[in-house]
């Protein structure tokens, strides 16, 4: 792993790194304590970020500076397959409507949504790999956080990484057809304890959908948090139950 900015800001040590990825180069962030001077086993919570989004969304951000001060858990996002640095140069001009529709087209097509996930669970497991190395982080208690995109690539994470031991999910749902081939034995195979998040008027995401993909999860312990609103609009008071959640399981 690569480090190449450091700043520190209201006690929150920020690294940009680049991390040799299976395919390419896969550049993300790094928050923790800016006390963190010792090598010993600190909680970690991944986080995955929405479509056509990219490593420092604001609620990325917020979120992982939030896990820092409060809990002294670390945060790390990454860039995911085509999306921030990795965005294609020909692409990286288009308006946010072009550029979504250039996303779904690539999904859409034969192979696209079984690919990406493949393509993105490497480079977290690389990622992750990397971390744990880190003097400041080690190999403790690892979590993940992401919705929206960060569910479709977070299921098959989740389900198979046995380093990450819980989870917060949402904003994505399941229905039989074969856009999503094996998602669902995937969303058994999530056994963590699990928080998920759903927008009871999300315009992207029908209602039914998101509760089929609540049903299919393994996890004994699993709750469902549901919001008024549409799509994008997931409250703050969300973000302070996902982190008091990562913090109550990953801080026992």
């Amino acid at each position: 792993m690569e480090l190449t900015t450091e700043t520190t800001e209201r006690g929150v040590t920020e690294r940009d790194f680049v991390v040799d990825g299976p395919r390419e180069p896969v550049p993300g962030v790094l928050w923790t304590p800016a006390a963190a001077a010792t090598a010993w086993p600190r909680p970690l919570v991944l986080m995955g970020h929405g479509g056509s989004q990219h490593k420092r969304a604001p609620n990325v951000v917020a979120l992982a500076r939030r896990l820092v001060r409060h809990h002294g858990i670390a945060a790390a996002a990454i860039d995911l397959p085509l999306h921030g640095d990795r965005t294609p140069p020909d692409e990286r001009d288009l308006a946010l409507p072009d550029r979504q529709r250039r996303l779904r087209e690539r999904m859409a097509a034969e192979g696209g949504h079984v690919a990406a996930a493949h393509h993105a669970v490497d480079d977290w497991t690389a990622t992750l790999d990397a971390l744990q190395a880190h003097r400041d982080v080690g190999t403790g208690p690892v979590g993940y956080w992401g919705v929206s995109m960060g569910t479709r690539f977070g299921v098959p994470l989740v389900a198979g990484e046995t380093r990450i031991t819980a989870a917060v999910l949402g904003l994505f749902g399941w229905a039989p057809g074969p856009h999503l081939p094996g998602f669902d034995e995937l969303a058994r195979q999530v056994a963590v304890p699990l928080l998920f998040v759903i927008q009871w008027d999300d315009e992207l995401v029908r209602r039914e959908w998101a509760l089929a993909l609540y049903d299919l999860f393994g996890a004994s312990t699993k709750l469902l948090h549901g919001n008024p609103g549409g799509h994008l609009a997931m409250p703050r008071a969300e973000y302070r139950a996902s982190e008091a959640f990562l913090a109550h399981f990953l801080m026992k």
